[in-house]
């Protein structure tokens, strides 16, 4: 969070409308601005939409890579954030993704893929033995083919809820 450097951000395609130039910019630290722009995202999804701004923030300084598509924008200026994934790693085993969010007007032009390919080609993420998510079951199509599975034997999700 903060100011943003040149380092922060880096130019990519993408699948822009017709006529549309391909500019999205890949950031891998958040802005002030930007944290708000995530707070919008995460008020559009039914997992994340009642996270508090104190929270995300702290949940941003403990978070190991943090990968945001903004649309337009110059490089240590990028423009506003249409897409974000957040990894936790042990950097050694295990990667494991988070809050995967695309803005509902962008979804459908080829984000998804964009900002994927963006997370797991980080250096990090690219050297662990298994990246792995959580996500519903309609998107389960999506993500194997980026080469996940949820064929993994007898493993199960444990959750322990604390009120």
């Amino acid at each position: 969070m903060g100011t943003q450097t040149e380092k922060d951000t880096e130019k990519t395609g993408g699948c822009p409308e017709e006529g549309e130039a391909p500019l999205f910019q890949i950031v891998w630290r958040l802005s002030d601005a930007q944290v708000a722009e995530l707070l919008g995202l995460y008020r559009n999804e039914w997992w994340t939409h009642e996270r508090q701004e104190a929270d995300v923030r702290r949940m941003l300084e403990h978070t190991d890579i943090v990968v945001g598509l903004c649309e337009g924008g110059r490089a240590g200026a990028p423009g506003r954030l249409v897409a974000f994934a957040r990894v936790v790693t042990d950097y050694v085993y295990k990667a494991t993704l988070y809050d995967v969010i695309v803005a509902p007007d962008y979804r459908g032009r080829g984000l998804g893929p964009l900002l994927m390919n963006a997370v797991l080609s980080h250096p990090a993420v690219a050297k662990v033995a298994h990246a792995e998510l959580y996500c519903l079951l309609e998107l389960v199509p999506f993500y194997r083919t980026l080469g996940f599975t949820d064929e993994l034997g007898g493993l199960r999700l444990m959750r322990l809820r604390k009120s």
